[in-house]
């Protein structure tokens, strides 16, 4: 059992003493303990100082632990967008790849068409120019913040090239645009098939003449077959001619454009009109041996400019 009693006396050094009995069980003595006031007041200030400087330390403790979180944080948003640069600049370079194809694409089409290409077709994107970063895009942005500079500088240098290029991209596809339709029309009046199916019994050129007597000149083709099959326009045109022709007897002329014309001859008979619009594949006549013929055919001949050209050079599965 303990006991605290205050037994200040005025003779006393160091003021007021606090008198602490201890009064222990039976049998045993009981021990005295006397603290001055000046102890007492050493231990209330050092246990307020201690006090103090816990809550000090405490406080920059919490402190450095939420600025801590606080820099995680931003450095993980760094993170993020250093990622999210890198897939920009990653998409960016797909862009542009896929833009060079689609203009070697166009390329390709315009030499099918024979089209004239763009004068810019050959600088799009400014290919051949414009040097790539001398480091990969993850090697610059570990450089911090100059690597980072430099890396947007050349996405903003490529985002130009890339608008750029898309511009005189869609400049160049209107125009592309306007030679196939150009070529369409001009496809759609060029002879390309055969007007009969037959056996090819005469081709262009010089020849012993059918009639045995001495050689001739054949300004176009002939093809045997069976009389009535269907003869069909190799293009379409209007009909010209449609009638009898005192050597090519019923005979069909369709006029094509461009100064491109076809002779259909020794017709069995004429299906068409002349003024008449045709299309390629349309049934003109059928196959038979009118006037000056020695059998059932068909002459087939090409006119370009009035003159006759090789009617082969112009069938597609010839």
């Amino acid at each position: 059992m303990g006991l605290l009693k205050r037994t200040g006396e005025a003779g006393v050094p160091g003021g007021k003493v606090y008198t602490v009995l201890l009064i222990p069980a039976a049998r045993e003595r009981m021990k005295r303990f006397d603290i001055s006031q000046r102890f007492m007041m050493g231990l209330w200030v050092g246990g307020g100082v201690l006090l103090t400087l816990s809550l000090v330390f405490g406080g920059v403790a919490i402190y450095l632990l939420q600025k801590e979180g606080r820099m995680v944080n931003l450095a993980q948003q760094s993170q993020i967008q250093k990622e999210e640069i890198i897939r920009v600049y990653g998409r960016m370079q797909e862009i542009r790849t896929r833009l060079l194809f689609l203009a070697h694409e166009e390329k390709k089409i315009r030499m099918i068409l024979s089209s004239t290409p763009d004068s810019d077709g050959d600088t799009l994107l400014g290919e051949g120019g414009g040097d790539p970063p001398r480091l990969a895009p993850s090697v610059l942005i570990q450089k911090g913040p100059e690597g980072i500079s430099e890396l947007m500088g050349e996405m903003d240098d490529q985002m130009f090239q890339l608008r750029a290029g898309v511009s005189r991209e869609e400049t160049s596809l209107v125009s592309l645009r306007s030679d196939i339709r150009r070529q369409q029309a001009r496809w759609a009046y060029t002879p390309s098939i055969w007007p009969v199916r037959g056996v090819l019994t005469s081709g262009f050129g010089w020849r012993n003449s059918p009639f045995g007597v001495g050689r001739d000149f054949h300004p176009g083709i002939d093809i045997a077959g069976p009389t009535g099959v269907p003869v069909v326009a190799t293009a379409g045109g209007t009909v010209e001619a449609a009638g009898w022709d005192q050597g090519y007897g019923k005979s069909v002329r369709i006029r094509h454009g461009e100064g491109i014309e076809t002779l259909f001859g020794h017709l069995d008979s004429v299906a068409v009109s002349r003024g008449e619009s045709v299309v390629r594949g349309e049934v003109i006549g059928y196959l038979g041996n009118t006037g000056l013929s020695t059998g059932p055919h068909l002459h087939y001949e090409i006119l370009r400019n009035s003159r006759p050209v090789n009617p082969t050079r112009y069938i597609i599965d010839y």
